[in-house]
């Protein structure tokens, strides 16, 4: 068991024990379950309850905990990082949160509905490449990935290139399109039924959800699509600068 460090003055108690208690976590990072109730808190620390009360809740708010009401405050595993990039999506995510791999779900030429008609810009009913990766972390199912693509634009496509590449980069690389730019747009909301029989959740959990579209110089949309993540298992991290 780690020691407890003495109190520093000046810095608020809350502080130095959601300090205290990071430090347990990363002392035992594979644990599944560590004594978190406040009243075991209170006594290791040596602090009241209110005070432990205040540091868990500013650590499940920071995602670090959370709570089960009757059960318990535990530790969320590790969440996946993904920047945000128009690059390759395997370079995108972290291996420190757990092997990762990917499997193809489809692999199939479709008519365009509606709406990917109208975001690949051609007439309902074209015939175009779809494609659907499932992003596993160890044996947890936590992101699908559903992609369309201008048929014209992947002639030379093929299961390994999906597993193992971004589908921009074998569209750059392979195909020779030059890209312009891409658009890209996220939102937070509960899993409905289809959600959660793709990622095998509850319906009503939480999800993340980006859409992205992919176009040429000569202003031509030539992939676009929508990925759904388990919000407990993927965050996301921007990069900015002044």
């Amino acid at each position: 068991m780690l020691d407890v460090k003495p109190f520093v003055e000046g810095v608020p108690l809350y502080r130095q024990v959601q300090a205290g208690i990071e430090d347990m976590i990363r002392a035992h990072p594979d644990a599944k379950e560590m004594p978190l109730s406040d009243a075991q808190l209170a006594e290791r620390f040596r602090v009241s309850r209110i005070t432990v009360r205040r540091a868990v809740d500013e650590l499940v708010d920071a995602g670090v905990l959370y709570r089960i009401q009757g059960r318990g405050t535990f530790v969320r595993q590790t969440k996946l990082k993904e920047k945000l990039t128009l690059n390759s999506f395997l370079d995108a995510w972290t291996q420190r949160a757990g092997r990762f791999n990917v499997r193809v779900g489809a692999f199939e030429r479709v008519p365009a509905n509606a709406e990917m008609a109208e975001r690949l810009a051609v007439p309902p009913g074209t015939p175009v490449v779809y494609v659907q990766r499932l992003r596993f972390q160890q044996d947890t199912l936590v992101a699908v990935d559903d992609r369309y693509m201008r048929a014209e634009c992947c002639r030379r496509l093929t299961t390994q290139d999906i597993r193992t590449s971004a589908l921009v980069d074998y569209l750059r690389n392979r195909e020779g399109i030059k890209f312009g730019h891409g658009e890209m747009e996220i939102e937070a909301r509960r899993a409905d039924q289809r959600d959660a029989k793709a990622l095998g959740i509850r319906r009503g959990q939480p999800i993340l959800v980006r859409r992205v579209t992919f176009i040429t110089k000569k202003k031509v949309p030539v992939l676009a699509g929508t990925s759904i993540y388990r919000a407990d298992r993927v965050s996301y991290r921007l990069s900015l600068s002044a």
